[in-house]
């Protein structure tokens, strides 16, 4: 009698317990959930990128409000006499006002501008006093800390607009060093020396941080 009464409870507890989930199902289905393209991949144009690769993906975070993003571009800038290599990367998290991945957000985020500068035809000075005409390069690294505004279109494929700055230390004055030659006693003598020069003019960069203005597209799904 009681494994009868018990089967009986059984039973009755899976079939309450069965249309339980049946009307959650329901309202789940009748749910208005907005359409989101979680992933997004296209490139930048503007600076300090020039042009470059750029990654997001919209999370479920805060009601699908938080988006972690990473950029990069590799690019080369000659002004005057300085040949300038330059590597961009950039990382944070985008944070959209509404809910759908798209429309107006705010970046945070962490820029890396790498530079590898060679300084032609300057003057160098050794320790003994030395000086001659030479070539002279140096790596230096700026890293700066990036607020942004921006906003990004819906769809599969997207157009995004973003403004804002970067705050770090720029240097003024680098000190570079090279090799160089001069003439001694009708004899060509070549040596090492140092200079200090000014920092070479980048589009967008200034001596308290990254100016930054993109416009990008690409495709999201």
């Amino acid at each position: 009698m009681k494994n009868i009464l018990f089967t009986i409870f059984i039973i009755s507890s899976m079939f309450v317990l069965a249309q339980e989930v049946e009307q959650d199902v329901e309202t789940l289905d009748s749910l208005e959930l907005p359409s989101i393209n979680r992933i997004a991949i296209g490139v930048k144009f503007g600076v300090p990128n020039i042009a470059g690769l750029s990654l997001e993906g919209v999370t479920p975070l805060l009601g699908n409000r938080i988006a972690p993003f990473f950029d990069y571009s590799s690019f080369d800038v000659n002004p005057d006499e300085v040949e300038v290599g330059l590597t961009y990367t950039e990382f944070g998290s985008n944070i959209y006002f509404g809910n759908k991945g798209k429309g107006v957000y705010a970046g945070i985020g962490f820029g890396s501008l790498d530079t590898d500068l060679v300084f032609n035809d300057i003057e160098l000075t050794d320790d003994n006093g030395n000086s001659g005409n030479g070539t002279a390069s140096i790596s230096q690294n700026l890293n700066t800390t990036n607020i942004k505004l921006g906003i990004k279109t819906g769809g599969r494929f997207y157009f995004r607009l973003e403004l804002g700055y970067g705050i770090g230390d720029i240097p003024e004055t680098i000190d570079v060093t090279g090799t160089f030659s001069y003439t001694e006693n009708g004899q060509t003598i070549t040596g090492s020396g140092s200079q200090t020069e000014e920092f070479p003019t980048i589009p967008g960069v200034g001596t308290s941080g990254i100016l930054i203005g993109n416009f990008g597209f690409g495709i999201a799904f």
